[in-house]
C-alpha cells in the first residue's frame, strides 16, 4: 500500500535559485531541496513576537511531475 506524505515548509531562495523557482514550481510539484535551517523570530505591528523556521535554499533539484 503506497501512502503519499505531503509537507509544507518555507523556502528562502535568492539570485539564479529564486530565477528557477519562479519560473519551473507549480503547486504539488516534486522538489529536493539542499540548505540551511534557519530559526529566526520577529515582532509584529502589535508587539507580539513570533518565530518561523524557514530553509535557505542552495540547490534545488525538479523531480518527476
Amino acid at each position: 500500500e503506497k501512502i503519499e506524505d505531503t509537507q509544507w515548509h518555507n523556502i528562502v531562495a535568492w539570485g539564479k535559485t529564486a530565477e528557477i523557482v519562479e519560473r519551473y514550481l507549480t503547486k504539488g510539484k516534486q522538489v529536493a531541496i539542499e540548505g540551511k535551517l534557519v530559526h529566526r523570530s520577529y515582532e509584529t505591528k502589535e508587539g507580539e513576537k513570533r518565530y518561523v523556521t524557514e530553509i535557505k535554499c542552495n540547490e534545488l533539484l525538479l523531480l518527476g511531475k
